[in-house]
């Protein structure tokens, strides 16, 4: 009976991690769970992405980039119907499309081809605005863009300046047609709202941020009372859309966003890798002038991003339905909370979230915190076992894990280096690419499985040790440059990092538990953030997301090791015959004793 006793509770104080980390990845994977498009049916003070395809359908029947005059103007004239038919007056902001004594304006007009100038030369861009006043003059702006793209790939997959042959159904149709839906909705609710509401939809976003500068240079005085600018864009047709940036100093605003929004997608992580990257939106235009601002944009698919399938017929109804509730959600708190707080701060916010509605936030300082924490207990986890480590296993544990990675994510980068090379995949990444996720999951699946295979066979030779003291070691020198260049991403590896650090530190009758913990806590962030990272560079750099695919494996396996075993493991003398057994990451005989 107490042998029976004993070996239920050993199944479980073993199964305690494993469940713990597929709880995490139900969370984590929950996070990018889609709400169901609402019918053209629903209640009229919500938001319906059904209603809202009417605007997509409307204005994305045709390509009417700033390039073709007479699809532009089509494309300007439906939108200024979409606020005439909801009863507003819009004011259409004419200003000159190129501004010739503007070195910038200069450079892209004379990257046209020749044709074009002479269409364009002194064409406008009409901006689109409606001012919905409210009690206050305090004023939150919703933006899009109603152009099409003019900047398309060829038939070799190079960049190149066209009229263009998207119809901008996502791009920036999404934008657009939420705006519209969400001014409806609110109209609905028969009120006047306490704060004033702008609608900015401006033009030439696609050669230039056109528009946005020139709201800036010409109507600067409108934007006075403006707290807050939503702006929303599109960089693909499906999957969540995501709150991927803010200005600086957000802890306000961002954690507005969060009060108000029931089901986000974001992290500080996107904000933080965005603004290493080179892409930009009429945001670009606008923080510099000192504008609070919150930037939405839908990724998945981004493959029809800038091509001709960015059509009406490939819009993701729950990815539109999506827009639609969290700035419905942000304009409803706003208009009609006559006490909506200052969204001016300080200082930023990091912020994760730990399952579908429910966001982890706290103050930078306390993400400083946590990261010398993390490298704290890394220390001290590797100080307590240093008289007992073999240090040239330890190395040749960092070598084993480091060849791995870098040998799946190879495999991946020349695959599909290879892909665009035979003309499979576009060279610059826009375009269709069935390839593209098998690439991924490939190079994905091939260094995990050598990963996980390697920890497990170095743990059964007794070599567990030198193994975890690797591994810390390296993820806390991979923790330092990323708190000083990303800290709004650091907690991508902070937080698993001390987790780990945590279990090995533990002692061993409340190391279930804490190890059931700490595999929670990594699953719970690797599982989105590595399917959001793939999304965000995977058309041009699969081998980086594949890199960062295989980054918590190690950890994961070594906290489900630890948890789950009952013996303690310690190295002996013994080693190889080998001679380049602790470089090449191969273990010699060992024994593990109890």
């Amino acid at each position: 009976m107490t042998d029976r006793r004993f070996s239920v509770l050993d199944l479980a104080r073993r199964l305690l991690a494993p469940i713990a980390a597929l709880l995490g990845l139900v969370a984590g994977l929950s996070v990018l769970i889609l709400p169901s498009p609402a019918p053209t049916t629903a209640d009229p003070t919500t938001f319906s992405a059904e209603r809202a395809m009417a605007s997509i359908n409307r204005l994305a029947d045709e390509p009417h980039s700033v390039l073709r005059r007479e699809a532009h103007d089509r494309a300007r004239d439906d939108v200024v119907g979409m606020f005439t038919d909801l009863g507003y007056t819009p004011t259409v902001h004419s200003d000159p499309l190129f501004d010739l004594s503007n070195p910038e304006d200069k450079e892209t007009f004379e990257a046209l081809p020749a044709e074009l100038q002479t269409e364009v030369k002194d064409a406008p861009a009409d901006t689109i605005v409606v001012d919905v006043p409210g009690k206050s003059e305090r004023t939150m702006a919703l933006m899009a863009h109603y152009d099409s793209s003019t900047v398309e790939a060829d038939e070799n997959g190079h960049q190149q300046i066209t009229d263009g042959t998207s119809r901008g159904a996502a791009d920036d149709g999404y934008g657009v047609a939420t705006i519209v839906e969400t001014l409806r909705a609110l109209k609905a609710e028969g009120r006047q709202p306490e704060n004033s509401l702008k609608i900015v939809i401006t033009d030439g976003e696609e050669i230039g941020l056109v528009g946005a500068h020139n709201e800036m240079r010409h109507h600067r005085a409108d934007y006075e009372n403006v707290d807050l600018v939503l702006n929303l864009e599109a960089r693909g047709m499906s999957g969540p859309a995501l709150m991927f940036e803010t200005s600086s100093n957000n802890s306000a605003v961002a954690g507005y966003f969060l009060s108000h929004v029931k089901q986000p997608v974001t992290g500080s992580l996107l904000p933080s890798l965005y603004a290493r990257m080179p892409n930009t939106t009429d945001m670009a235009a606008l923080i510099p002038e000192g504008f609070t601002v919150l930037n939405i944009a839908a990724i998945g698919e981004a493959d029809h991003y800038h091509h001709a399938t960015d059509a009406p017929r490939y819009v993701d109804h729950s990815t539109l339905q999506h827009y639609g509730d969290q700035v419905l959600d942000l304009a409803r708190a706003w208009a009609f909370d006559g006490q909506a707080p200052t969204l001016t701060a300080d200082g930023d916010l990091h912020f994760f979230q730990l399952w579908r509605g429910l966001t982890v936030r706290y103050p930078a300082a306390v993400g400083t915190g946590l990261g010398f924490l993390a490298v704290i207990a890394v220390l001290g986890a590797v100080a307590v076992r240093a008289r007992s480590l073999r240090w040239k296993r330890v190395l040749g544990t960092v070598w084993g894990l480091t060849w791995r990675a870098a040998f799946a994510s190879a495999v991946a980068g020349l695959a599909q280096f290879g892909a665009m090379v035979m003309k499979w995949a576009p060279e610059s990444g826009l375009g269709p690419n069935p390839l593209l996720p098998w690439m991924f999951a490939g190079g994905t699946l091939i260094g995990a499985g050598l990963t996980a295979r390697f920890v497990v066979r170095r743990w059964k030779e007794g070599l567990g040790q030198e193994t975890l003291a690797a591994v810390l070691l390296l993820l806390a020198a991979a923790c330092v440059p990323l708190m000083v260049l990303l800290p709004g991403a650091a907690y991508v590896l902070v937080l698993p990092t001390l987790a780990l650090a945590l279990t090995a530190l533990a002692p061993r009758r409340v190391r279930p538990v804490v190890g059931a913990l700490a595999a929670f806590i990594m699953v719970v962030i690797f599982a989105p953030t590595v399917l959001l990272i793939h999304e965000l560079l995977s058309l041009s750099a699969v081998w980086v997301t594949v890199f960062f695919a295989i980054v918590p494996v190690a950890p994961l396996a070594l906290v489900l090791l630890q948890a789950g075993s009952r013996r303690t493991q310690r190295t002996t003398a013994r080693t190889s015959s080998r001679p380049d057994a602790a470089l090449d990451g191969a273990a010699g005989p060992a024994t593990a004793t109890a």
